[in-house]
């Protein structure tokens, strides 16, 4: 038992010590607001190209943006609540939204290649 107590407490110790150094580097400053800056033009290119798929008719495409824009909105939340900052987690959660949203990208990429 006691080893299993120390085993838990070296991983809350390693995720609150990566969650402090990923904070310095990546989530606070110039960088974070790159960051944000750089969701917010992606999401209103999505929007974009989902009024420009509704207008067109393109059931499929037009779900597919939709599917990116809200991943981008995800990411976009992530990088600018601060009770999402607050969760241990953090970083994490920041890096699997990321991967949603390229995976979202990649099938609208493939998506509008299909016909």
């Amino acid at each position: 038992m006691a080893r299993l107590a120390y085993w838990k407490a070296g991983v809350n110790h390693h995720v609150a010590f990566r969650k402090r150094q990923y904070n310095q580097l990546l989530f606070s400053g110039t960088p974070l607001l790159l960051l944000q800056i750089a969701a917010a033009v992606l999401a209103v290119i999505l929007l974009v190209l989902l009024v420009r798929a509704i207008r067109r008719r393109g059931g499929f495409r037009a779900v597919l943006a939709l599917e990116s824009l809200a991943a981008a909105g995800m990411v976009l939340a992530y990088l600018t609540a601060p009770a999402l900052k607050a969760v241990r987690i953090y970083p994490y959660a920041v890096l699997i939204a990321s991967l949603i949203l390229l995976l979202a990208l990649l099938a609208q990429f493939l998506g509008s290649r299909v016909r």
